[in-house]
């Protein structure tokens, strides 16, 4: 078997590492790829490295759009693959990661593969990279994989829907949970599958753990009042950072800041 898989990048002022992300794709060792770039009419140059690829790409729209989920939800309904995959514009894939998946989907007829994540972390023009695991089983009270390493036949998207667009952070989240409470299939691949890109020390936004309250009440969770509650740490979390990234910057503690960063991801 050799099934089409379509892997479908949104992207919006990406320049820095889009083109990364496309080498990757176009560097896969498996051939039977379909690449769907959805482009929100950015403005800063990535179309123009978008373009010198455009020969390798087998749609590319730019437009405007309402959100990542709806430039998302363009590229599910154009893609014509039997596996779906979404990769976003500062992440990249290892070469071998979609023939795993494909290898993966073959032996046990799975409507759901995901596998680990490399976390990517900057500090003074180096890299630093660090393994994660998922968790399945927390399902019921988060988000417990890790959407650019979920890889979802295109049926399933037939059977349970699309990314709900009310929801701006956690509509990935919504899908999965949709997905496994319909009963799908999920297999795990114990490897890293995707590189995924983190900023800096930046404030979380908490608004991703109200969209997940609501999302465990929609589907009855026991779990919806412990999500609720993680709303109010979220905010004192933020505030926390606030008042640290206020001292470090008036006492000059950048430096010293980057260093224990780095010490912590070594």
């Amino acid at each position: 078997m050799n099934p089409l898989v379509s892997i479908i990048t949104v992207v919006f002022n990406g320049k820095n590492h889009i083109e990364q992300s496309i080498q990757s794709v176009l560097a896969q060792t498996y051939g039977n790829i379909e690449y769907i770039i959805i482009d929100g009419a950015s403005n800063d140059g990535t179309i123009d490295i978008i373009k010198k690829y455009e020969a390798k790409i087998d749609t590319f729209i730019s437009e405007k759009d309402s959100g990542i989920y709806n430039a998302m939800n363009k590229g599910l309904k154009l893609a014509k693959g039997d596996i779906i995959a979404i990769l976003n514009a500062d992440d990249y894939y290892y070469p071998e990661t979609i023939q795993l998946v494909v290898d993966k989907f073959e032996d046990t007829k799975a409507d759901v593969v995901y596998g680990n994540m490399t976390k990517l972390r900057a500090f003074s023009g180096q890299e630093y990279l660090k393994e994660v695991e998922p968790n399945i089983e927390l399902m019921e009270q988060t988000m417990p994989i890790f959407h650019p390493a979920t890889f979802i036949k295109k049926q399933v998207y037939g059977d349970v829907g699309l990314f709900n667009e009310s929801y701006k952070l956690s509509a990935d989240y919504d899908l999965i949970y949709r997905i496994y409470k319909a009963g799908k299939q999920f297999k795990y691949i114990n490897k890293a599958l995707t590189v995924f890109r983190i900023g800096g020390a930046s404030n979380v936004n908490c608004n991703s753990y109200k969209e997940g309250y609501q999302i465990l009440l929609s589907q009855n969770s026991l779990h919806a009042a412990e999500m609720k509650a993680l709303i109010s740490k979220c905010q004192r979390k933020n505030l926390m950072r606030s008042i640290v990234t206020f001292i470090i910057t008036i006492f000059g503690l950048k430096k010293w800041n980057e260093k224990r960063l780095e010490r912590k991801w070594n």
